[in-house]
């Protein structure tokens, strides 16, 4: 069980007002983007996040940079030696559709911590871990770049557009 292979901690809530637009650490609370920016973290980098709470709670991140794990955000931490970060952050995105089903309420939909300490982990030996997680990664890096390449192609859309019916 996740609890096995760590502590899920609840992130600590910053009011609204002090946060910005831009800065240092981004807050990550129970959506998919920041929620805004702040002059501290609470977490260190790469940690894994999952969602608590609203539309997208379940929704699994890894985070390369320090943040504020705001609170409607869990994180997994101090997880132990036989298990590595990128292997099972890899393995709770392939089982997030599963951690979203953990969702309670109709109004605000939330996740107890309770339940997610207790989602069950397959852990293989630490070297099986390294070639999956790297394997998986390899993809994700993919998916970006192919992501970015069709952002651009669709920015040029757009002045290509512009440019027609000035």
């Amino acid at each position: 069980m996740l609890e096995d292979i760590g502590d899920v901690v609840k992130g600590k809530q910053i009011n609204g007002e002090f946060l910005s637009e831009s800065g240092k650490y981004y807050v990550m609370n129970g959506g998919i983007e920041p929620s805004g920016f702040y002059n501290d973290y609470n977490v260190e980098a790469n940690t894994i996040s999952i969602s608590e709470g609203g539309n997208s709670c379940g929704y699994v991140q890894f985070n390369a940079c320090p943040f504020w794990s705001g609170g409607h955000c869990y994180t997994i931490q101090n997880t132990t030696d036989n298990v590595k970060t990128e292997y099972l952050y890899q393995f709770l995105k392939s089982k997030e559709s599963e951690i979203m089903k953990l969702r309670i309420g109709s109004g605000l939909p939330n996740i107890q911590k309770k339940d997610l300490a207790k989602f069950k982990i397959t852990i293989p030996n630490i070297s099986e871990q390294k070639v999956i997680s790297a394997f998986l990664s390899s993809f994700e890096r993919k998916a970006d770049v192919e992501m970015n390449f069709v952002n651009l192609l669709l920015e040029e859309k757009q002045y290509l557009l512009r440019q027609m019916f000035i």
